[in-house]
């Protein structure tokens, strides 16, 4: 305590004494490596966008407040807390007015990462040092995805002239994935993710396409421009929009996409919210600020979301470096921190692996690598492994990916009324976060940690995981089975023979007492005894 007190009086007197001395000189250290490489190597008047990591004196006194989806979203985990910790405190008012006061501009201001990032030229900078609830700066990190999935347009020559008779919902173009993943038969069981709140962080969406025409869209937000605006072109060049609503159109398609006998995603009927977090002018590349991904965790937890789905990931920076592979041990790349958080307040994160195997990088992406996100592979209409799906394993030494399913010629929607086959670790992610708002439809009580292991356990690979298929091939229906039918010996009925054979169950039977039927043959009655038991009636015909 003496030696702060001598500091804080000899900084006094200096301060008196050189009163034109910049105040930067009092507080050295500040800056990360990167970050002063960067200010050193600018022009002065160049202005950067900061992170400016703050202390404890620098947050509210009380906890941000939560709509009650998302206070029922974490109830589910812990009623009496409702999972509230030190990143649930924003930034207060008083530090946000000192930072604007130094002249920088607020971009966002982080309570998961108790950050604020800003744009702030040299002048502006040496104010923001003096600050003293300021701890570090560094930049933020402007990334980049070098790769676009490749896609096929899908003329009315293509679509089937009727979807096979044996299926519950005419899908069209999208029959085969419904079925690769096994996502038809809860469908027949009434399943479309109702009552389910899904994330989706992409570049724009055309949501006036006529697949969303029935879509339940309840949040939309533009973090590039700050408005609600979700289908605007950030690009001279984009006249048409195309570009940049590209790949958020394919994404929400494959998931929530509903045009009778043309294209039925997976979960038509959840509950979306839109968050343009990226930007693209063509189809080479996407770029992303990493403030803005973060930003919309947040705010997609605040209002809500159960189900997180990121189709993008990235590894190389835009102005020099690149993350290195020892940097993919889910605690170093801010966005897969992020992921880490959201997943700890009761959000399933569920994001592309990545399409770097047969690259120089050669392994998954951020924020796959993060130990709480469920990473995504892509596997071939054979179920072979695809030559572009990134492989793990983490720097750490964990497996990646998850679990993998369908990544070639997915069908989905496309801007301007168009439908495409796509193919990327892009497309098999919507596919694993539709069926995962089936199974939390189907069980409401589900915690995200619960609903990825049923994830990981429906994988044909689940007893040897490893780091090309992960835990296997996704399988929808066994990731909401929860109930086990323990008959095991076949059942046969003579002609005309009337027979009764009682059925338990074992899992979670005691959580779900109630047992729903469907695909049976038409001479079979299930009768549900509400207690986790039943019994079939057959009669031989």
């Amino acid at each position: 305590m003496l030696q702060f007190g001598i500091k804080f009086c000899l900084r006094v007197v200096l301060s008196a004494i050189f009163l034109s001395a910049p105040l930067l000189a009092q507080k050295d250290g500040l800056l990360t490596e990167r970050a002063q490489r960067a200010i050193e190597n600018s022009p002065p008047d160049i202005h950067h966008k900061l992170w400016l990591y703050l202390s404890e004196d620098a947050v509210d006194s009380l906890p941000a407040l939560l709509t009650e989806k998302a206070r029922a979203r974490r109830a589910r985990v812990d009623q009496a807390t409702l999972l509230v910790d030190a990143h649930d405190y924003p930034i207060s008012q008083d530090a946000l007015i000192q930072i604007r006061n130094t002249g920088a501009h607020v971009r966002r201001a982080s309570k998961w990462l108790r950050a604020v990032s800003v744009e702030a030229d040299s002048e502006q900078l040496e104010r923001l040092k003096s600050l003293l609830f300021i701890e570090r700066i560094d930049l933020v990190k402007v990334l980049v995805a070098p790769s676009f999935p490749e896609v096929q347009p899908l003329c009315p020559k293509d679509f089937p002239t009727k979807t096979t008779a044996r299926l519950w919902w005419a899908y069209g173009l999208t029959e085969f994935q419904n079925l690769f993943i096994n996502a038809v038969k809860l469908h027949q069981a009434g399943l479309s993710g109702k009552g389910v709140m899904i994330a989706l962080f992409d570049t724009g969406f055309d949501i006036n396409h006529r697949a969303f025409d029935s879509a339940h869209i309840v949040a939309t937000y533009d973090f590039i421009n700050n408005d609600t605006t979700v289908y605007e072109v950030e690009c001279p060049e984009d006249i048409t929009g195309n570009h940049q609503n590209y790949h958020g159109t394919l994404i929400f398609g494959v998931i929530g996409g509903n045009v009778t006998d043309t294209l039925i995603g997976v979960a038509p009927g959840a509950d979306f919210v839109l968050a343009k977090t990226e930007i693209t002018c063509d189809t080479t590349e996407i770029k992303i600020e990493e403030d803005n991904w973060i930003a919309a965790a947040e705010w997609a937890g605040s209002i809500g979301a159960d189900i997180i789905s990121s189709s993008v990931g990235y590894t190389e920076f835009t102005d020099t470096g690149s993350y290195t592979f020892e940097d993919l041990d889910g605690n170093t790349a801010l966005i897969t921190i992020a992921a880490d958080i959201a997943a700890s307040k009761n959000i399933l994160v569920v994001n592309a692996a990545g399409n770097r195997r047969n690259k120089l990088w050669g392994h998954i992406v951020t924020p796959a690598d993060g130990d709480s996100v469920l990473a995504v592979g892509a596997v071939q209409s054979d179920s072979s492994m695809t030559p572009f799906s990134s492989p793990g394993p983490t720097a750490d030494g964990r497996i990646k990916p998850d679990i993998v399913t369908l990544g070639v010629g997915v069908s989905t929607a496309v801007p301007a009324g168009g439908y495409a086959a796509a193919s990327g670790t892009s497309l098999s992610t919507p596919l694993v976060a539709g069926g995962a708002a089936l199974a939390l439809e189907h069980d409401s009580t589900l915690t995200a940690a619960e609903l990825r292991d049923l994830i990981r356990q429906s994988g044909d690979k689940s007893s040897f995981p490893d780091n090309n298929f992960g835990w296997g091939l996704y399988n929808a229906t066994r990731s909401a089975d929860i109930i086990k039918i323990d008959q095991t010996e076949p059942i046969q009925v003579l002609v005309n023979e009337f027979l009764s054979v009682p059925i338990t169950t074992s899992g979670r039977s005691d959580v779900v007492p109630l047992l729903t039927d469907f695909d049976l043959p038409s001479s079979t009655m299930f009768i549900d005894h509400g207690d986790g038991t039943g019994h079939l009636e057959l009669f031989g015909s």
